[in-house]
């Protein structure tokens, strides 16, 4: 919420409890009851918004009690010691209730980086060992059996260590970034880099047999980080490699301001829900079930690469697929 739902929301809340107190108390509730209602109320806003306005609304049902529901009535004076004492009894009930929700607040915020800390640790086990399982056994089975190995059969587990080796590389690359995103501290190097020369040292990283690239880009020279905004696409059409059978286009232009990236894929896409909220790290945003997934750096430290460029990304289902627009601005 922003702050001016924050003060709406705490506004309705307290001004409907108010309100059924007073239909109430013509009726049968006493002046004990009213007061549980109203501290009910306070108890909500401030579980649901900040301690500022649990304050703010307990402050609200205090001096509410006093005006409404004391003698005399309809006027902030206090007649009687025991309503001098039920307000300030129900202004530190209210504190308390407030200091509460935030400490439970933090405790629940607490619990969820616990939980995603846990998440994480398990599949950066997992995707560490995998590739590094591989390298492992191709080693073993070229060091026992190397005089018994033809020379395909030697070159195919060299290039199944490469690749490996490659594969590990990249995610420990993206790994770093993350934590430089996370930190604030990723650092551009621009620099005045030829387009054709950048796709193709792209296409050298990923299997161009299934990248498709149409660049109608007319510009030679695109300014930007170059090995950042490389490992960005690289990211996402590796992304889109996995959750695509056929072929992964890759289609470059530029408008009046700005380098525009486009990757559409032919894969499940994702939910409209995802859809709508911001790319954050280790959230993997396609669909869990497709057992392709990892936790979700690929796609966030191509934002935080495009943001620090200064420019946008944004992702939108196709039919069939997933497009994944990216703009870069232009520099001199």
């Amino acid at each position: 919420m922003t702050q001016f739902k924050y003060g709406f929301y705490t506004l309705f809340i307290m001004a409907t409890a108010i309100l059924g107190c007073l239909v109430l108390s013509n009726w049968f509730l006493p002046l004990g009851g009213i007061l549980l209602i109203l501290q009910l109320a306070c108890a909500i806003v401030a579980l649901t918004t900040s301690r500022f306005y649990g304050l703010l609304a307990g402050l609200a049902g205090a001096l509410s009690f006093n005006y409404f529901f004391t003698a005399p009535l309809y006027s902030f004076q206090i007649a009687e010691v025991e309503d001098s004492v039920n307000f300030v009894v129900f202004f530190i009930v209210a504190i308390l209730i407030s200091e509460l929700a935030v400490y439970v607040k933090s405790q629940q915020h607490a619990l969820q980086v616990v939980k995603t800390q846990s998440s994480v640790l398990r599949s950066v086990s997992h995707d560490l060992r995998t590739p590094l399982s591989t390298i492992i056994g191709s080693v073993e089975t070229y060091m026992t059996y190397q005089d018994k190995l033809d020379d395909i059969e030697r070159q195919a587990l060299l290039q199944g260590v490469h690749d490996e080796g490659k594969r590990l590389y990249v995610y420990i690359e993206n790994l770093l970034q993350a934590t430089r995103i996370e930190h604030n501290a990723l650092a551009l190097n621009l620099t005045h880099v030829n387009l054709d020369t950048f796709l193709a040292a792209l296409e050298s990283r990923i299997d161009s047999r299934r990248l498709k690239l149409i660049n109608k880009c007319d510009s030679p020279v695109i300014t930007v980080s170059e090995s950042l905004l490389q490992q960005a696409l690289f990211n996402v059409i590796d992304n889109a490699l996995k959750f695509s059978d056929d072929s992964v286009w890759l289609r470059v232009s530029h408008t009046g301001e700005n380098y525009e990236f486009e990757i559409a894929d032919t894969g499940e896409g994702i939910s409209d829900e995802q859809l709508k909220s911001p790319i954050q790290l280790f959230q993997t945003r396609r669909r869990s079930d497709s057992g392709k997934g990892g936790i979700g750096l690929g796609l966030s430290v191509a934002a935080g690469i495009v943001h620090a460029h200064g420019g946008a990304i944004k992702l939108s289902n196709t039919t069939p697929g997933l497009l994944v627009s990216i703009s870069i601005p232009k520099r001199d």
